[in-house]
């Protein structure tokens, strides 16, 4: 963003009548789709018409194909018919072999093993022959009411055979044993898929441990050590148990509220039999409690969990105050200090996003460490996206989590002079000088954004690793919550001029739009079915801001509206927390007489399908 997009220091606005215009976003223009040649150069491209500027100085043969653009509708249709040809083949495929027919299953067999043309096994299992008579085959109507229960029980049943199947095909990332850790589950597999989802997933966006000692310590299987313990292991699972559809994970069959409530009970016990006692592993458990508990939508207990973790670690020393705990560093080993740097750093920067999203000040000093990785950023940690890497090849990419953590840690405190203006002094200022301290702050946030290290910019032309769209999801959140607080003032809006008032209004619906922007490369490259929960909050805020606009704005934004509520739905499959928001979203939508774009009707129709139908 330039100067010119900072709200000027703000006095109160002329005094007198005013022409009041309703207040409509411009629409710049974009290009949607580069053509081959520059899409293959990984350049820029001037768009429509054919030859662009870059084709035109090459004298190159300018083609723009948009069914290669995964946001258009013909995209879409052709995914969506290729997938279902393909599971269709599947299936056709797994009762052929059950057939008791001998002489057809190897006929099967030596088709698969003799032929690498999909086409070839379609027609030795009786399937059709290619896309396009699957294609004909769908557009069959339905017959009788029976037929159509039929159908829905061989969907209730394709469920079934997908989660076992993928249990059985499945190989998680990281092994580890279930046993001393857990008393949940013997089983090996399902621990090692639960731990390779939370690292994939969620720690990259939130750190709170330090990725190889836990992994290393946890495989030794020895309980006796400072960076693993039953009740870290048990609060670890209860939170992957959200991103996993494995039967084991639900406590209640079906019941989605309750994904990993048995792996969090048990580390509730554990927790009451530590007496409170401070030590790295206690404290590294909490806060993934208190993480735990803020995504099903339990924002009280978490906040007291979060702050017993805070008073652990005040205890433990991690802090600048109080500094009766500080001797005990002095003679810990590297590996104690650095794991104890990136848990006092994580504490920090999670109870900086707690306090903002529960309108408190954060009330904690700074970490006596600096951030993790500052004098040594490699760290030789690749990132590839389980289980999606099991079925689809994947390039590996650096996990930049000594980046990412150094970034947020800044990023953190500059949340913490926020809260400190927004939930404290503000009080204290006329509009005038509130306007000016917002002023200020948005500066701070712009200059660490332009400051982010090449890595952790975003290049649209590749494909991000998740924790980097979240660094800059996390600072546009940021953006509409220190707008929505000027904007929501009873004084701005009568005591300003319009042009500023327009100016603070455009600036946090740009933000949401760009975090609908982000969602959708992320929804492009990874899918809906794992979608970090540090997203749901951003995504919600986003929708809202969108939403009070919905009557008045361009194409795009609503585009980008429909985009957050896909999100939503899919979060909610996961999050009792994000069925609340998306009620909130249409009760809010009623009460203000806002018509929801009839995309997003057909998203929020999505909510009772199985995830299999849908995600």
């Amino acid at each position: 963003m330039t100067s010119e997009d900072h709200l000027p220091a703000l006095a109160p606005g002329p005094r007198g009548p005013v022409n009041k215009q309703p207040f409509t976003l411009m629409k710049p223009r974009k290009n949607s789709t580069a053509c081959l040649p520059c899409k293959q150069a990984k350049r820029k491209c001037t768009g429509r018409p054919a030859p662009c500027n870059a084709c035109r100085n090459t004298d190159a043969e300018c083609i723009f194909d948009e069914t290669l653009d995964l946001r258009r509708k013909v995209a879409a249709r052709r995914t969506l018919g290729e997938l279902e040809y393909y599971r269709g083949l599947l299936f056709s495929l797994l009762e052929s072999l059950r057939s008791s027919d001998e002489d057809k299953v190897s006929h099967i067999l030596e088709t698969i093993r003799g032929s690498a043309l999909l086409s070839n096994v379609a027609s030795a299992v009786d399937a059709p022959a290619d896309l396009s008579d699957a294609s004909s085959e769908n557009t069959k109507p339905l017959g009788s009411t029976d037929d159509a229960v039929a159908q829905q029980e061989r969907l209730a049943a394709d469920t079934h055979s997908r989660i076992t199947l993928e249990k059985l095909c499945d190989i998680p990332i990281f092994q580890v044993p279930a046993k001393p850790w857990t008393v949940v589950t013997d089983d090996d597999h399902l621990v090692s898929h639960l731990i390779s989802l939370y690292f994939t997933w969620d720690h990259p966006s939130s750190q709170i441990v330090d990725q190889r000692m836990f992994l290393s310590h946890m495989k030794e299987g020895n309980k006796n050590t400072e960076f693993c313990s039953p009740f870290l292991v048990n609060s670890i699972l209860a939170i992957a148990s959200t991103y996993s559809d494995f039967p084991e994970v639900f406590a209640i069959p079906g019941d989605v509220a309750s994904k990993g409530v048995h792996f969090f009970n048990e580390a509730e016990i554990l927790w009451k039999a530590e007496e409170g006692r401070p030590s790295l592993a206690n404290i590294q458990a909490l806060a993934l409690m208190s993480h735990a508990l803020r995504l099903k939508g339990k924002p009280g207990i978490s906040w007291l969990m979060l702050r017993q973790a805070v008073q652990l670690g005040q205890d433990f020393g991690f802090f600048q105050a109080p500094r009766t705990g500080h001797h005990r560093w002095q003679d810990t080993s590297v590996d104690m200090r650095f794991a104890g740097a990136e848990t006092a750093w994580g504490l920090f920067i999670l109870n900086s996003q707690m306090s903002m999203e529960c309108k408190k000040t954060a009330n904690l000093k700074l970490p006596i460490f600096n951030p993790p990785g500052r004098d040594n950023v490699g760290d030789g940690i690749v990132w590839i996206p389980y289980p999606r890497s099991n079925h689809i090849e994947y390039e590996k990419k650096p996990a930049l989590l000594r980046e990412i953590m150094i970034q947020t840690a800044h990023f953190a405190e500059l949340l913490v002079n926020m809260q400190d203006l927004l939930f404290d002094k503000a009080f204290d200022m006329d509009i005038g000088d509130l306007c000016r301290a917002v002023s200020a702050v948005y500066a701070r946030l712009e200059t660490w954004l332009r400051g982010l290290p090449g890595p952790l910019e975003i290049d649209k032309e590749a494909i991000q690793v998740p924790q980097v769209l979240s660094l800059h999801i996390k600072y546009h959140h940021a953006i509409i919550l220190l707008f929505d607080f000027l904007v929501n003032h009873e004084d701005f809006a009568p005591m300003s001029h319009p042009s500023q008032v327009n100016q603070a209004r455009s600036i946090r619906l740009q933000s949401a739009k760009q975090i609908a922007d982000y969602l959708l490369l992320y929804h492009e490259s990874y899918g809906l079915r794992h979608v970090p929960g540090q997203m749901l909050e951003p995504t919600n805020a986003s929708s809202l801001t969108l939403l009070t606009v919905l009557d008045d704005c361009e194409d795009e934004f609503k585009e980008a509206f429909v985009e957050l509520c896909r999100f939503l739905v899919a979060f909610s499959k996961r999050f009792s927390l994000a069925r609340d928001m998306l009620a909130n979203i249409e009760s809010t939508a009623k009460s203000m007489g806002i018509k929801l774009p009839t995309e997003a009707g057909a998203v929020f129709d999505h909510r009772d399908l199985d995830s299999s139908q849908w995600l």
